[in-house]
């Protein structure tokens, strides 16, 4: 029977195939939809099939990892105008993977009422390049966060990397741990109040 988990779970295919497959040859929803269930990400249904958050990040990471290992040998049809079709094998990033599992989550678990779960709080947001250059004109740090301790983590992130597409894990931890510093006490995933929609045409 078609029931509200499913519902849930199409929006978030559908969400999260949209956001993680900018300038990415293969990524197409339907991927993104192969990839999350492959995977295991789309059983995720409830705050409580989420680890303990101190435990939250690593729970993400072998998230990020399962996308990855699932898009291993996959291949997609290349059709470029005037060619013939060319196969090619799909390429997932880990900055592209954790754009996919964590928008996922977002919109299945964070906005689907589960947002003051204690397991909620240290679930990661989506890093893409609107969230990224906000940082760097943004005064809303939490009143009991350090600024100069913030700018010094972001400062080591981008100098590990600046598109998100391409992050490795280093370059995406690097970030995670900057974004701990400027939210202090409040969720991590309340970091996108400086995420603007229409801001969106920014470059990957």
């Amino acid at each position: 029977m078609y029931d509200i988990y499913e519902h849930r779970h199409s929006l978030a295919v559908w969400g999260a195939g949209r956001a993680y497959s900018r300038q990415g040859p293969g990524h197409t929803i339907a991927m993104a939809k192969h990839l999350i269930e492959k995977s295991g990400l789309g059983a995720i249904n409830t705050a409580d099939h989420l680890p303990p958050s101190e435990k939250m990040s690593d729970f993400i990471h072998e998230r990020i990892q399962a996308v990855i290992d699932v898009s291993q040998g996959v291949y997609y049809t290349k059709r470029t105008k005037g060619e013939p079709d060319a196969r090619e094998a799909l390429v997932c990033t880990y900055g592209r993977a954790q754009k996919l599992v964590n928008m996922y989550l977002k919109i299945k678990i964070v906005c689907a009422g589960y947002h003051d779960h204690p397991h909620v709080k240290n679930l990661h947001p989506p890093l893409d390049a609107v969230l990224l250059e906000a940082f760097n004109s943004s005064i809303e740090i939490d009143h009991k966060s350090d600024l100069k301790v913030f700018r010094s983590k972001l400062a080591i992130a981008k100098a590990l990397g600046k598109a998100w597409t391409k992050f490795d894990r280093s370059t995406y931890d690097a970030y995670i741990a900057a974004i701990r510093i400027f939210q202090g006490g409040q969720p991590l995933w309340a970091v996108e109040r400086l995420w603007s929609p229409e801001r969106e045409a920014l470059p990957a």
